[in-house]
């Protein structure tokens, strides 16, 4: 089955969004989104190209191209089939995780939801790759593709004022990775000693959109 092209609409004054109709997560939509977001970062065409689960945010220099002739040059991308080629594997970074205890306060919570010991959930969580679907709410905040649907959760009914840096949470159906300490709201199951996002090295961060995970237990 052909995938529907995405609707493109001006976000702001410089940037084209790519918005594909999806309900819920669809790795075939998401790998769209990053085959669209490489092809465009090769292109050479754009300040910046931000991948999201089902969207790609095209950040342009309004000095040398209008809006119109972004969208068009994405409509073209997208017409030639040159976001059709496979997808680039991204990094595969592994991710130490100490599960559970102090670490991970909410691991008991997972476990009585999911009638599973915490060996069990540990098995779960560590025992597929992930994709690092997009980055954000705060500097290194990183989206992963679902969790095992045996540990898909809510998020807390009250967000914690704090959540440490390197935090490995789930909400609904997500897993994802704290970059900095902040507050939050989902269910905190481990962390890693890696810093995710760093002000002071280079590059910056761990991870970027496109790589994968893999989470070791500790």
């Amino acid at each position: 089955m052909t995938l529907p092209a995405p609707k493109l609409s001006l976000y702001g004054d410089r940037a084209i969004l790519a918005a594909w109709d999806t309900d819920g997560f669809s790795e075939t939509v998401n790998d769209a989104v990053h085959r669209l977001a490489a092809h465009l970062r090769n292109s050479a065409h754009y300040i910046e190209v931000i991948p999201g689960y089902d969207s790609l945010v095209c950040v342009f220099d309004l000095a040398k191209r209008s809006p119109a002739e972004a969208k068009r040059h994405i409509e073209d991308c997208l017409i030639r089939g040159q976001s059709t080629q496979e997808v680039a594997a991204g990094q595969m970074v592994e991710i130490p995780v100490n599960y559970g205890g102090e670490s991970g306060p909410d691991m008991e919570t997972i476990c009585e939801a999911a009638n599973l010991t915490k060996d069990e959930v540990i098995a779960l969580h560590s025992g597929q790759d992930y994709r690092v679907c997009m980055m954000g709410f705060i500097p290194g905040f990183t989206f992963l593709s679902p969790a095992p649907e045996k540990l898909h959760h809510p998020r807390l009914a009250t967000p914690r004022a704090k959540v440490q840096a390197g935090s490995i949470g789930i909400a609904n159906w997500q897993t994802g990775i704290y970059g900095l300490e902040s507050p939050g709201g989902w269910q905190i199951i481990g962390r890693s000693p890696l810093s995710i996002f760093d002000a002071n090295r280079a590059p910056l961060f761990l991870l970027e959109a496109g790589d994968r995970v893999r989470f070791i237990p500790q």
